[in-house]
């Protein structure tokens, strides 16, 4: 008479491949899962440097699109209450537009303008002395904004400081004359208003991934002792 044995149970071998199994499914599912939250923090921390540093651009531009500089007894000049003057104090030009990437104490742009930094003034007409400096040690671009008035920089208030955006690694400017572009302008030199503006910034995000933005402003005003209008 023959009996047959009914197995309850795994044995060694079985056990050990089932896990292997789960195992490896378990890995594949966390690999993928990992990976795509990684990417996601990548992606999330550009976006973040890609707004702040997209923002900047925009304000910048504007800015310098609404650039101001008064020109000669023919030119056309603002209503009287848009630009307060002193009288018998100013005995030297007014630099109305100054910029360079090496320029002394970190400045690089300092213009006057009819366009105001969003947030830093709650007034939204007239004209705006509006100065940027670059924090290198900091990594740190900051602005300073106030009413324009035509006095010499030693009788003017001190300035203000206020942080735009963080985590710059480098902001270089250059200005076209027409011609070609410059590393520098300084108005009282050229007797006039750059034609254009180019705007590059090397910025680094949470990830420590570089990153580079630019954009071109285009001045439109009338240079002084001219009508015609720079595009």
């Amino acid at each position: 008479m023959k009996y047959r044995v009914s197995r309850t149970a795994f044995t060694l071998l079985e056990m050990l491949l089932a896990m292997a199994i789960v195992v490896s499914i378990v890995s594949m599912v966390y690999g993928s899962y990992f990976a795509t939250a990684k990417s996601a923090d990548v992606y999330k921390a550009m976006m973040t440097v890609s707004e702040s540093a997209g923002g900047l651009l925009q304000q910048m531009t504007r800015q310098i699109r609404c650039s101001y500089a008064r020109g000669d007894d023919d030119s056309p000049t603002p209503p009287e209450p848009l630009l307060p003057k002193t009288q018998g104090i100013l005995d030297e030009p007014v630099n109305y537009f100054k910029g360079g990437s090496d320029l002394p104490n970190g400045e690089i742009l300092h213009f006057v303008t009819t366009a105001p930094f969003s947030g830093l003034d709650g007034c939204r007409d007239g004209l705006f002395d509006v100065l940027y400096k670059f924090d290198k040690a900091a990594r740190t671009l900051l602005v300073s904004q106030r009413r324009f008035v035509e006095t010499p920089a030693d009788l003017a208030p001190s300035r203000e400081f206020s942080p735009v955006i963080e985590g710059i690694e480098d902001i270089r400017l250059q200005f076209f004359n027409g011609a070609e572009w410059a590393d520098q302008w300084d108005f009282t030199q050229a007797k006039k208003l750059p034609r254009a503006v180019r705007i590059s910034i090397a910025c680094e995000d949470r990830s420590a991934r570089k990153c580079a933005y630019s954009a071109v402003a285009h001045v439109y005003c009338l240079n002084p002792g001219k009508r015609e209008i720079v595009k």
